[in-house]
């Protein structure tokens, strides 16, 4: 059993991954509390008999619109943002901080998916990633790519669910963003001849005959991918005016 605590001040609580409630493990008492007070910071509390596992605790850190994030949440963002790039975990508040607005907008992202609702990557699609991600590094060893997670404090489900998140997210920036990206043969053009050839030491008459019609799908695909992902963040920050979000845990608010 898992219990939603807001963090209590200048405590960062249990760092341990955690699900979220369930809607159908809540009693009929706490449900009625959770609909009478949305978007509040609350406290679930679930009185158990004495013979029952013990209550785990893991607390509310940030709260957009709907979307809760857990301490936790932001611990396991971070690990996981390390194990992928090799690097060792930085715990620290300012990492904590960099985290937490990642995660902020992960949120909003998955708020439009489910009104919107866009296509998620389905479980067989997901395992097919983390087999993938095992041939590339680990050998097709699942046995050697769950002991190094384990180093990082994570599991290979964590991994699974992560690879998930991030098909998501390029699913949503593919539906939702790449088809209203206009690239013109100028834009086309205009690149070649100021990053391709201007990083080459060239100058377009020295270039090789046809180059340019060559290398026109690549950067037409770069151009778009740019593009999107320019109105991908224009879009977070109209969202983040449009939402609240209250950091309960006031350290990991920006300066």
């Amino acid at each position: 059993m898992t219990a939603l605590l807001p963090p209590a001040s200048g405590t960062r609580g249990d760092s341990r991954v955690l699900p979220l409630f369930e809607e159908t493990r809540l009693s009929p008492r706490v449900l009625s509390v959770r609909k009478a007070l949305p978007g509040t910071c609350f406290l679930i509390a679930l009185l158990a008999p004495t013979a029952a596992p013990a209550v785990i605790v893991d607390r509310i850190a940030i709260s957009a619109g709907d979307k809760i994030i857990t301490e936790s949440e932001i611990d396991q963002r971070i690990r996981l943002t390390a194990f992928q790039n090799q690097e060792k975990p930085d715990l620290s508040l300012a990492s904590r901080r960099r985290a937490a607005q990642k995660l902020i907008d992960q949120k909003l992202i998955e708020r439009e998916m489910d009104v919107g609702h866009y296509p998620r990557l389905e479980a067989t699609g997901r395992k097919a990633l983390l087999t993938a991600y095992e041939k590339t590094g680990y050998n097709s060893d699942p046995v050697a790519l769950a002991k190094a997670l384990a180093a990082y404090g994570l599991t290979p489900q964590d991994l699974e669910d992560d690879l998930g998140r991030q098909s998501d997210l390029l699913t949503f920036l593919n539906l939702r963003f790449r088809p209203a990206v206009q690239v013109t043969d100028q834009d086309v053009q205009k690149y070649f001849e100021e990053t391709v050839l201007k990083g080459a030491g060239k100058t377009l008459q020295q270039a090789q005959a046809g180059a340019l019609n060559q290398m026109r799908a690549e950067i037409e695909q770069k151009l778009t991918g740019e593009r999107a992902d320019k109105e991908l963040d224009l879009w977070l920050q109209d969202q983040r005016k449009r939402t609240k979000i209250e950091f309960l845990e006031k350290d990991l608010e920006s300066k």
